[in-house]
C-alpha cells in the first residue's frame, strides 16, 4: 500500500500464497485484502494491520463488517469485525433455490451476491442485493448470456448522485472469441441492472464480422466525476481450413474508456494496462510490462512486476443544489397570446393520462405496451422495464438476460425506446385560463457556474401539445435566470435548435423583481418582449407571435424537479410521428446539461428596454452635420439629449439643440443588446419658429468607452448627423 510515493504497509506472501480479492471501504479508510490463506485489514493512514486466518475466495465490506466466502458454491458467509478481524459468526442467507454463491461484493450497507442457478464452464448466476441487517433480498438481474462476473467497483455517489455498483461480465461466443461488457445498478433501488452496450468499441472495426470480433475489459474503477472507467481492447479470430486453429490478431490495443450513464467514450489511447486518477490531480499508470508510475507533474517509477492494482473510488463531488426560496423569488411572470389554445399543464397529469410503450424499431413492428397508465415513481426510478429484442431474428424475440429501464437512455437498433403516448386528446388543452389567468406548475433546477454563488435557475414550462408549423404531443420549454449571489444578472432564453442567448437584467421587463417572459402562440418559444419574431432554427419557417394577453404567475406553484416522482425518466414525452419534428421530445432529467443557459451571448432579437445606465442627460459640444442635412448654414452645433426608461412605442426622451433653435421627441422603435433605435421628430423651439427644424428621422444610440454615440439619419435628406455624448 502506497500513498503518493510513500509506502504505508507491505505484506510478504509465502511461496504458495496468492491474492484472491481486495476491497476498499467506501471512505477509503481501510483496505481489506484476502489471500488463499489469510485476511488483512489495513488502516490506510497508519498502516496498522489486523490479520485473520481465512481461505477466502471472495470478500465484501458492509458497514463495520467483512463477509467472506471460501470455495465455489458456498452456502454461508463468514463474518468479521472490520477493524480487528475478530470472527463474528456466520450468515446463512436463504438462497431461494440457488446452488450457492459464486462471489460477493460490498455495496455500502448492502451485499451483492452472485448466486449460482446453473453450473457449467461459465456458471449462470442471479444478481441479488442482500441486506445483512434485515435479510431482505432484491434480485436485480441474471448473468445469462452476458457472461461471468470478474472485476467490480462500488461508489457511494456516481453520475446519478446516488450509489452505484458496477461489474464486468465476460462471456464466450466460441472457443476463441468472446465479449465483455460492464453492468451497473443502484443497490438501494429495486430497479434491474443495466447492461451497457459495446457499440462504440464495435464501431472501431466495422469491417470485421460479428462472429470473428471479440472484446475484453478489465481494471474497473470510479473517477471523481462520477463516471465508470475501464480498460478495453479488441481482437478478431478468423478460421482458415476446416478443423484448423483460427488466426487471431489484435484490433484495438488496450485503451482507457469512460462511461457516464449514457455512452462510452475513449479517454486515453495509449497501450497501457490501466490509468487511475488519485486525489489532488495525481494519477498512476500501469504499463503492459507491469511497471507502475506515479504521475504528479512528472512520471516517477513506483514498482515493477505489478500484476494487479486497487485504488479507492473517488465519489463524485456534490453539486451546489440551489434553494426553493431563490427559485420562488425569481420565478417569472409568463404572458401567453390571446389566441393560444394549448396552455401550460401539470406533467404528472400528462403521465397519468398516457400509455407507456417501447419501440424496438424495424423490423419489430409497432411499439409494444409497457404500462397503461405508467406509475410515476416507477417511471422515474427505472422500475418500468422492457426486455431487449434479438434484432437478428425476424420476429424479434425478447431476451431474458437484458432488460431496458425507463430511467436509462435506450439505443437499440433504429428504435426510439420508451414513449409516453397521450391517450386523452382533451388533455392537450392544458390548464385553461380563468379570468385571464393560468394556474399550472413550473419546475426548477439549479445549474452551478464557474464559482460558488454564480449559476442559473432553470425554469421548465410544460405544455401537453405543441401546435405550430410542427405539431406534436408534449412540449418542454425553459428559461434560465442567471444569478450572482442573491442578485439576478440576466435571463437566458433557449429555443429548439437555436443556441441559448442572454438578455441582461436591466434590459428586461420585470414585475416585482421577477423577469417577464412571453410565450409564443402555438410553439411556446420564450421571448423577452412582445412582437413577431422570424423563426431561424433551420428546421421550421414561420413567425413566433407574443402578446401580453393571458397571464401565468408561475410563482404560485414552483416545484423542485428533484422531488418529482417522474424525474429520472429518459424516454420520449409524446408519440412518435413519421418525421422527427412532428414527434415527442425529451424532457428534463438528472444531469441533463443546462450549462448553455449560463451563456452571455446577447440575444439578437429586439430586447425592448432602454439600458438603465443610459438613463439621464447627455451633452455634445459639437454635432457634426457635414452634409448640412439640418441646415446648410449650420454645419456644426451643440446638443443635449435626455433619456428615460420605457418600452417599445413609448416616448423615452427629449432632445434640444441650443443655437439651432430645435427640440426633438424620442420614441423607442427597436432595441438590441448593443443599441437602441429611436424615432426622432424635431420641431422648432418655442423661442425660435424657424421652419428649418421641421424634420424627422431615426436616431441610433450605442455605447462607447467614454459615453454614448449618437447618429441621426433624417428622412429624405442627406446624412448622417453624428455626435459623441458625455454625461451632462
Amino acid at each position: 500500500m502506497v500513498h503518493g510515493s510513500a509506502t504505508i504497509a507491505e505484506v510478504d506472501l509465502t511461496a504458495d500464497e496468492y491474492v484472491t480479492d481486495a476491497e476498499w471501504t467506501p471512505d477509503a479508510a481501510r483496505l481489506l485484502v484476502a489471500t488463499s490463506t489469510r485476511l488483512f485489514s489495513v488502516d490506510t493512514t497508519s498502516g496498522e494491520m489486523a490479520t485473520a486466518r481465512c481461505e477466502c475466495d471472495s470478500i465484501a465490506v458492509v458497514g463495520a463488517k467483512v463477509y467472506a466466502i471460501g470455495g465455489y458454491s458456498a452456502t454461508e458467509m463468514a463474518r468479521y469485525d472490520l477493524a480487528t478481524l475478530r470472527p463474528d459468526g456466520t450468515v446463512r442467507p436463504d438462497l431461494g433455490g440457488a446452488r450457492g454463491l459464486l462471489s460477493v461484493d460490498g455495496a455500502g450497507e448492502r451485499l451483492v451476491q452472485f448466486r449460482i442457478v446453473a453450473d457449467g464452464a461459465r456458471p449462470i448466476s442471479d444478481v441479488v442485493v442482500f441486506d445483512p441487517a434485515t435479510g431482505a433480498t432484491t434480485t436485480v438481474g441474471n448473468t445469462g448470456d452476458i457472461g461471468s462476473p470478474s472485476d467490480s467497483a462500488y461508489t457511494p455517489r456516481g453520475w446519478r448522485d446516488a450509489p452505484v455498483y458496477a461489474y464486468i461480465a465476460t462471456g464466450t461466443t466460441s472457443a476463441w472469441t468472446g465479449t465483455a461488457t460492464v453492468v451497473w445498478f443502484d443497490p438501494t433501488s429495486p430497479a434491474p441492472q443495466v447492461v451497457t452496450t459495446d457499440r462504440q468499441l464495435r464501431a472501431e472495426s466495422p469491417d470485421v464480422r460479428d462472429a470473428a470480433w471479440s472484446s475484453a475489459r478489465s481494471d474497473l474503477w470510479w473517477a471523481a466525476d462520477g463516471t465508470i472507467r475501464t480498460t478495453a481492447h479488441t481482437w478478431k479470430c478468423e478460421s482458415g481450413a476446416p478443423l484448423s486453429r483460427p488466426t487471431c490478431t489484435d484490433l484495438l490495443p488496450r485503451q482507457q474508456w469512460r462511461y457516464d450513464g449514457v455512452d462510452w467514450t475513449r479517454t486515453d489511447d495509449r497501450d497501457l494496462a490501466t490509468v487511475r486518477d488519485l486525489a489532488n490531480g495525481t494519477s498512476v499508470e500501469l504499463d503492459r510490462d507491469g511497471r507502475l508510475f506515479l504521475v504528479d507533474g512528472e512520471r516517477k517509477p513506483l514498482a515493477s512486476e505489478v500484476e494487479r492494482l486497487w485504488t479507492p473510488a473517488l465519489p463524485a463531488a456534490p453539486v451546489e443544489p440551489g434553494s426553493q426560496a431563490m427559485a420562488e423569488r425569481f420565478a417569472p411572470e409568463v404572458w401567453l397570446h390571446g389566441d393560444e389554445a394549448n396552455f401550460p399543464a401539470d406533467a404528472s397529469d400528462f403521465v397519468r393520462r398516457s400509455t407507456l410503450r417501447f419501440d424496438h424499431g424495424a423490423p419489430c413492428g409497432d411499439p409494444e405496451l409497457v404500462a397503461a397508465p405508467p406509475d410515476e415513481a416507477k417511471l422515474g426510478s427505472g422500475e418500468h422495464t422492457h426486455p431487449a429484442a434479438r434484432l437478428d431474428s425476424r420476429d424479434c424475440p425478447h431476451r431474458d438476460d437484458v432488460v431496458y429501464r425507463s430511467d436509462v437512455v435506450v439505443k437499440e437498433g433504429g428504435g426510439k425506446g420508451f414513449i409516453l403516448d397521450l391517450d386523452d386528446d382533451d388533455a392537450r388543452d392544458g390548464n385553461k385560463p380563468v379570468d385571464g389567468v393560468v394556474t399550472a406548475p413550473v419546475y426548477w433546477e439549479y445549474w452551478p457556474g464557474d464559482r460558488p454563488g454564480r449559476g442559473v435557475y432553470v425554469y421548465w414550462f410544460f405544455y401537453a401539445y405543441n401546435d405550430f408549423n410542427n405539431k406534436h404531443e408534449a412540449d418542454w420549454e425553459r428559461v434560465g435566470v442567471q444569478v450572482d449571489g442573491d442578485r439576478a444578472t440576466g435571463v437566458a432564453f433557449s429555443k429548439h435548435n437555436v443556441p441559448a442567448c442572454q438578455v441582461v437584467w436591466d434590459r428586461l421587463d420585470t414585475h416585482e423583481g421577477r423577469p417577464v417572459v412571453l410565450s409564443a402562440k402555438g410553439s411556446h418559444a420564450s421571448y423577452a418582449f412582445e412582437g413577431d419574431f422570424s423563426r431561424t432554427d433551420g428546421q421550421q419557417l414561420g413567425t413566433d407571435s407574443t402578446r401580453r394577453q393571458i397571464r401565468w404567475p408561475t410563482w404560485t406553484d414552483v416545484r423542485d424537479l428533484r422531488t418529482q416522482p417522474w424525474y429520472g425518466y429518459r424516454g420520449w414525452w409524446g408519440d412518435m410521428g413519421l418525421i422527427s419534428y412532428n414527434s415527442g421530445i425529451l424532457g428534463p432529467y438528472p444531469k441533463r446539461d443546462m450549462s448553455a443557459l449560463l451563456s452571455t451571448s446577447p440575444c439578437t432579437e429586439q430586447v425592448g428596454r432602454v439600458p438603465k445606465d443610459w438613463v439621464g442627460t447627455w451633452k455634445a459640444e459639437r454635432v457634426q452635420d457635414p452634409m448640412g442635412a439640418q441646415d446648410p448654414r449650420a454645419v456644426d452645433y451643440s446638443a443635449e439629449i435626455t433619456i428615460r426608461q420605457g418600452g417599445f412605442g413609448e416616448a423615452v426622451g427629449t432632445a434640444s439643440y441650443p443655437g439651432l433653435g430645435c427640440t426633438g421627441s424620442l420614441k423607442l422603435e427597436r432595441s438590441t443588446q448593443e443599441a437602441i433605435v429611436l424615432r426622432e421628430t424635431r420641431e422648432p423651439d418655442p423661442a425660435d419658429r424657424s421652419e428649418r427644424c421641421r424634420t424627422a428621422g431615426h436616431t441610433t444610440i450605442t455605447a462607447t468607452p467614454t459615453g454614448l454615440s449618437y447618429r441621426f439619419v433624417p428622412d429624405r435628406r442627406p446624412g448622417p448627423i453624428t455626435a459623441d455624448l458625455v454625461r451632462g
